[in-house]
């Protein structure tokens, strides 16, 4: 490992112009659309592992599995990670049944979703129906296969929230945001690096592929945005276009894998990549299926990319706070009822006392 992390640091001392550039441009769409649009969720969730909730078994499902998937769906990556991450280091899971509950916890919010992908993309509502119909049920199927627990689950103590709750909240949510940003400029930083080397050229003359379509495939595993931008573009059917971004978006890519360890630490990473590559894999051959059957007038329109980020600021602006709205609802209504006290049977009459 020590080799290939000098490797990589020598080339990016041979492009400096190059990962200057994508570094930039990495630094700028993190702190004008990631840090808004994930510090609110952050800290919330981190509110919320304080105030350490006595949650209740849901549908057979493990209490912190549910509360992963639903903050993660409606926060999008690395929320549900962060959950996972906050209950293994208060003992409340092991790190085994965390990595399970991972699985369904990773998933895109639905205000990227729309207002990324299906309008700033693709620039019609109507490429929620492909998107949406593989990505969450199939979230949902993992949810229920890996997220029940047979066992007693063991409450946690609930208290009130203090003065240096919030201040602690506020503050890991700050380092937080600046672990995904280091990541997002990481990957983009080391796309351009292979870029510039000419490798996805060589590859193009060895395999049938053209150097587009492997450009879009490289991009969007390293970072799911950049390849889903490319993959618009790309002079292939809608169907395949509309895969690809949700096999981008479902795997997350070297990014969206980086910030999850970040928050969590696997037992198996290797085991965590390929599970998210198979859920990745299922996704887009479902959203093939759909997008098959759909007629064409949900073709994208050719945007540029500053009109994707107009698009998604214009909708995001909108959905942030609704979504922020429907988490806090959810979780103060789902999750945080607190049990009922059962009346006692063993008491002793007051009748019986006196005689």
């Amino acid at each position: 490992m020590f080799w290939w992390l000098l490797a990589l640091l020598c080339s990016f001392i041979l492009f400096p112009a190059q990962v200057l550039e994508a570094s930039a441009d990495a630094a700028l769409t993190w702190w004008t659309h990631v840090f808004p649009a994930l510090v609110p969720f952050l800290i919330l969730t981190g509110l919320a592992n304080r105030a350490r909730p006595q949650p209740r078994r849901f549908l057979g499902l493990h209490p912190l599995a549910a509360m992963s998937f639903l903050l993660g769906a409606l926060g999008g990556y690395p929320i549900g990670a962060r959950v996972l991450g906050s209950a293994v280091e208060q003992g409340e899971l092991d790190a085994r049944s965390a990595q399970r509950f991972s699985y369904a916890a990773g998933l895109m919010s639905p205000a990227f979703l729309i207002s990324f992908t299906a309008i700033g993309l693709f620039g019609s509502t109507a490429a929620l129906l492909p998107l949406c119909a593989s990505v969450y049920p199939v979230a949902l199927g993992c949810l229920f296969w890996l997220g029940r627990s047979k066992g007693s689950v063991p409450p946690g103590a609930p208290r009130t929230l203090t003065a240096a709750d919030s201040s602690d909240a506020v503050s890991d949510a700050m380092i937080g945001i600046l672990r995904i940003g280091g990541c997002i400029v990481l990957c983009r930083a080391l796309g351009a690096v292979i870029f510039a080397t000419g490798i996805v050229r060589l590859l193009a003359k060895i395999l049938p592929v053209s150097e587009s379509i492997l450009q879009t495939v490289l991009t969007g595993l390293l970072e799911m945005t950049s390849g889903c931008t490319l993959a618009v573009d790309l002079p292939l059917p809608l169907a395949i276009r509309l895969s690809l971004c949700v096999f981008f978006q479902m795997f997350g890519g070297v990014s969206i894998l980086l910030q999850t360890r970040c928050f969590l630490r696997f037992p198996s990473f290797g085991r965590y990549v390929l599970g998210r590559f198979i859920l990745a894999l299922l996704s887009a051959l479902l959203c093939y299926g759909i997008a098959r059957l759909m007629p064409d007038r949900i073709l994208p329109a050719s945007v540029s990319a500053d009109e994707v980020l107009r698009r998604a600021e214009a909708m995001g602006s909108l959905l942030i706070p609704a979504a922020i709205g429907l988490l806090t609802a959810l979780y103060a209504g789902l999750l945080l009822r607190p049990k009922r006290r059962k009346l006692r049977t063993d008491a002793v009459p007051i009748e019986s006392s006196l005689n």
